[in-house]
């Protein structure tokens, strides 16, 4: 094991002469850095915070306990390290950079709208007070990108959320980890161990895929989900090299890393010509030869369909879900265009979940009546298998389990956790088949 470096702050901060908060965090990330032979601390620009959803006994609890603590130690913790950059100086111990947080088991906003249980909704809004006692910005949301989130090439953050964690790493080529509570203590302190994905080292491409499938067949939201599905699947946690396409469409960027991130564990890819680290195919592998060159085709693609796929065509629907990740304003506008002067059927439940902010403009845009008009509801803060739909917290609110009886999505992300945390029948669907699913109360 290697003693880490530390600045002379950092020293004081740990020492505890600033506070018992900061000192707490200091400890747990030197601790944390020495089990992994870090050199010293990064400072981050940025920190991705977990949410503590209600769902999780005690998460809620443990964050309203910390605010209360770093409220109650919060003069004496700013002490030497200076004041908080946000907020009231003498509020109490702050994050010390901005953070946003993720995705909540309920819409706080509208947490009707849903069905969740009316005692669910009011543990899980006990976080938005603890939140704001920390500085947190309630975004509630697994893709802040979509908010303006957007970390600078090459600065290193503290972030949760696989999607948005393998977004960050790739296509912005910020450097973060795959983080947990230890994102506390980075917020708090605005430290992260050097170590892992921060390194350049780590950041090598190791097994390359050539896509060989036509641009046509490359053309939708749920194609580019079952290409990072099929991916992931074999590359488990190292660092796949892409070749053979070329995107720069946002939102099909974010479902392929979703994908990527669900059925493997990776938290970074490089795509040739378009991700900043891989310019060319030697960059994304600095110059060392891959340790296996797979060509993917589209029948991979069909696999990967046929896979997460458990309803029968033309079999009956009861639930359609977009937006995981959550969705952008565009993609909205879309849905809202296909549904105008239609009617989702009865029986179905059809949720699009976005980011409260994107659903204020579609809000302002017209877009948001017009789905709910047709039957349909813009869910913020939330989706499907974080909510009140998991069978555990069915059995919990005395909700019949499963809730659903079988799903039609476009992400290959939702199709993948539903089997294990809903329990229902599920089907993997281009975009526009969902929505025509939904108006037909069956598979297309």
């Amino acid at each position: 094991m290697v003693l880490m470096h530390l600045t002379d702050t950092e020293r004081v901060l740990l020492s505890g002469s600033s506070g018992p908060v900061l000192a707490e965090a200091m400890d747990y990330l030197v601790q944390f850095g020495e089990a992994f032979d870090a050199p010293r601390l990064a400072d981050i620009s940025y920190c991705h915070y977990p949410a503590e959803m209600a769902i999780y006994e005690g998460s809620v609890e443990d964050l309203v306990d910390y605010a209360a603590k770093c409220r109650a130690n919060g003069v004496d913790a700013i002490g030497a390290m200076g004041a908080s950059r946000f907020g009231d100086e003498n509020a109490g111990a702050r994050v010390r950079v901005p953070t946003t947080t993720s995705t909540l088991c309920c819409d706080l906003e509208r947490p009707d709208c849903t069905g969740c249980p009316a005692a669910l909704a009011r543990s899980q809004a006990r976080v938005e007070t603890a939140h704001r006692a920390l500085g947190i910005l309630e975004t509630y949301t697994c893709t802040p990108q979509l908010l303006g989130f957007v970390p600078p090439f090459g600065s290193v953050i503290a972030s949760v959320e696989s999607s948005a964690i393998i977004y960050f790493n790739s296509v912005l080529g910020a450097r973060t980890n795959r983080g947990g509570l230890f994102t506390r203590y980075s917020a708090m302190t605005g430290k992260y161990p050097l170590m892992g994905y921060l390194l350049s080292e780590n950041r090598r491409g190791t097994h390359h895929f050539h896509v060989d499938i036509p641009p046509e067949k490359l053309s939708t939201y749920d194609a580019w989900c079952a290409l990072g599905f099929h991916i992931g699947s074999i590359v488990g946690s190292e660092v796949p090299v892409i070749t053979g396409v070329r995107t720069a469409r946002q939102d099909f960027l974010i479902g392929f890393g979703a994908a990527l991130a669900t059925s493997g564990s990776v938290t970074l890819f490089h795509m040739v010509g378009v991700t900043p680290e891989a310019r060319t195919t030697e960059e994304a592998f600095q110059g060392k030869p891959p340790a296996e060159t797979i060509e993917v085709t589209e029948r991979d693609l069909n696999v990967v369909r046929d896979r997460l796929t458990t309803i029968l065509s033309g079999a009956p629907i009861d639930f359609v879900t977009l937006g995981c990740p959550h969705y952008n304003l565009a993609q909205i506008k879309h849905v809202a265009q296909r549904l105008r002067g239609r009617r989702v059927a009865d029986g179905v439940r059809f949720w699009i979940c976005t980011n409260r902010m994107t659903r204020k403009q579609a809000e302002y845009s017209g877009y948001a009546s017009a789905i709910e008009a047709a039957g349909a509801v813009l869910v913020a803060d939330t989706c499907p298998v974080e909510s009140h739909m998991r069978q555990s917290t069915c059995r919990e609110y005395g909700l019949p389990v499963p809730n659903v009886a079988a799903m039609v999505t476009d992400s290959a992300k939702m199709a993948r956790y539903v089997g294990d945390l809903i329990g229902c029948k599920t089907a993997l669907a281009a975009t526009d088949a969902c929505i025509e699913a939904a108006v037909a109360g069956r598979r297309q």
